[in-house]
């Protein structure tokens, strides 16, 4: 059992008391409604989920502990955030708490908007940083490191660099030399992976992934031998996992891709160099307009959950750690909202997330360890502003 779902089960037994049927005791240390920290508590970093709300230029951010609501989610104290420019893709986080900022893109706008996320409070303070980009958008990827680079793939055809330096409180966006750097045609997901570093960008009109290594000492992006990689029709999301390569766990380091014009996925092993080959099998079927794939890590199983737009539901299936082979789970697809787009998974909490932006809400599912079966939670799916998009887990710096 995880840390933080074993603190999710004592704080329901707290407040049911020993037995289960004495009065509520109220924990001083987790008042009602959303959290904000008490004198004389003791507390550890919360990693948050954050989603971006196009229709309402808006960010809604929700906690994974949260022992005064239903287990898995939270609303953070202010939330939601005002933005200034409507968001149409979030990014940071990842791969291992590094970043203390949420990245906000604006397609619309061409901005870039950096927000400092308080790492026990999840309030967002911001913007921070501003970058006005002559390109459009679509997507960002993080990768840990001294200079904390950041990757955003354009709609144009190209990736932007840039680093991150400075004070938390105010800090300075560089473009990196050599951005942006050609990708094919029509980027519409990015995704990275470190040790090495490799990034992948999705190109939903070329219909191929372009893959790049990254200069540890730079960030410059070099295209990785074989790239392009050949895909699915319309390649609408991408996924590295897991964080290094090769895989920690020893089982096989994978790319996967979903493919909204052909209904299915792509799925990739990746060799020592960062370059891509197909899995036995791949792709394999999914719903219909398949629009954001992502992965939950609960060793010794791995499961892949797909968010499917166009019938309004999630896939899900178990990987295999030798060969990268899909199988669907028993009981998928899952029913979600209306118009399910974007998909994020808490990897140590079993947790499921899912922003439907047709119905305004997102869905919360528990994962099951064994089978990776999503259940819904209490109270699912939750309000959030319109036309909401991208959803992400942030995890928080240890």
């Amino acid at each position: 059992m995880n840390a933080r779902l074993a603190l999710l089960i004592l704080a329901a037994a707290t407040a049911l008391g020993c037995g289960g049927a004495q009065t509520s005791k109220p924990n001083p240390c987790e008042p009602p409604g959303c959290f904000t920290p008490q004198p004389n508590c003791a507390y550890t970093n919360r990693p948050a989920v954050f989603v971006g709300n196009a229709g309402s230029s808006s960010v809604s951010a929700f906690q994974l502990v949260a022992p005064n609501s239903a287990a898995g989610v939270g609303l953070v104290c202010g939330s939601p955030f005002g933005v200034t420019a409507p968001p149409t893709a979030l990014a940071g986080g990842e791969p291992a708490g590094e970043q203390t900022y949420l990245i906000v893109l604006s397609a619309p706008q061409k901005t870039i908007l950096l927000f400092r996320v308080d790492p026990l409070t999840s309030i967002l303070t911001g913007p921070v940083a501003t970058v006005t980009t002559p390109y459009t958008p679509v997507a960002a990827a993080t990768l840990g490191g001294a200079f904390q680079p950041f990757y955003v793939a354009n709609a144009e055809g190209s990736v932007s660099a840039y680093e991150i330096s400075g004070q938390t409180a105010s800090p300075t966006v560089t473009e990196i030399p050599g951005s942006p750097f050609p990708a094919g045609a029509g980027p519409a997901a990015i995704a990275a992976t470190s040790g090495p570093p490799f990034v992948y960008v999705a190109n939903s009109r070329s219909n191929d992934i372009s893959g790049y290594s990254v200069d540890p000492a730079t960030g410059a992006l070099t295209p990785l031998p074989g790239s392009p990689f050949p895909a699915g029709t319309s390649p609408s999301s991408i996924k590295v996992w897991p964080p290094q390569v090769p895989s920690p766990t020893g089982g096989a380091t994978v790319v996967i891709v979903t493919n909204a014009g052909s209904d299915n996925v792509s799925m990739y092993s990746v060799a020592s160099d960062g370059s891509l080959t197909p899995v036995p099998g791949s792709p394999f079927p999914a719903g219909t307009t398949p629009s954001s794939v992502n992965l939950g890590d609960y060793l010794p199983m791995r499961h892949v959950y797909v968010a499917n737009s166009g019938s309004n539901n999630v896939s899900g299936y178990s990987i295999d750690d030798a060969t990268g082979v899909l199988t669907p789970l028993v009981g998928s697809p899952f029913p979600a909202g209306q118009g399910p787009s974007s998909i994020a998974v808490a990897f140590s909490d079993e947790l499921v997330y899912v922003a439907n932006t047709g119905s305004a809400s997102m869905s919360v599912f528990t994962a099951d360890t064994a089978t990776g079966v999503l259940t819904p939670i209490p109270g699912s799916p939750f309000a959030v502003g319109q036309s909401p998009n991208p959803v992400i887990f942030f995890q928080t710096p240890e």
